[in-house]
């Protein structure tokens, strides 16, 4: 991994930081994936094709999550999942986190006009945002101070959060 991109990473400070950094490779996305939840501090919305584990299914990730779950009123992270299935088969602690935490962390389905939609994206407290324009490349970028584009990622993802609906495969039966 690229020392500078790492440096530049680190240094980023949600809702200030207007500098664009380029993401290539797994290690990145995850670097870039943690320090963005770990700044959070009122939302998080995430549209994601399967629940990508080596980048949601971390610790540091993960507590992230819950610490903005707990520290937050209402519903503070959002989960838009297009195929569940892998998490449903291998399991994710994100899922498990949102079965705790139902009144803070929902993953919904997107409704089928959406499901093919080629993007993965993360939105921050609707400052920041990191994105990857295809889902299997682990190739974007990260923009931790851009209140423009992230509203426009807000809207769309608002748009399919309305015509969604709970995963209900993902739900756990108690018998």
């Amino acid at each position: 991994m690229n020392q500078r991109t790492d440096n530049a990473i680190e240094s980023q400070i949600l809702g200030e930081s207007r500098e664009r950094i380029i993401l290539q490779g797994r290690a990145q996305f995850m670097q870039a994936c943690e320090s963005m939840a770990q700044q959070a501090q009122h939302q998080l919305d995430l549209f994601t094709y399967d629940l990508d584990k080596p980048l949601y299914d971390q610790n540091g990730f993960l507590d992230a999550l819950k610490h903005l779950a707990i520290a937050s009123r209402g519903i503070c992270v959002r989960v838009l999942l297009q195929d569940s299935e892998r998490a449903r088969r291998e399991g994710h602690r994100l899922v498990d986190l949102s079965r705790r935490l139902t009144s803070k962390i929902e993953i919904r389905r997107p409704h089928p006009d959406y499901i093919d939609h080629p993007e993965n994206f993360i939105i921050a407290d609707r400052m920041g945002y990191i994105r990857r324009r295809v889902a299997e490349r682990y190739e974007g970028e990260a923009y931790f101070y851009h209140p423009i584009e992230a509203k426009l990622l807000t809207e769309f993802f608002n748009e399919v959060w309305e015509r969604s609906e709970q995963d209900s495969t993902l739900r756990r039966l108690y018998l």
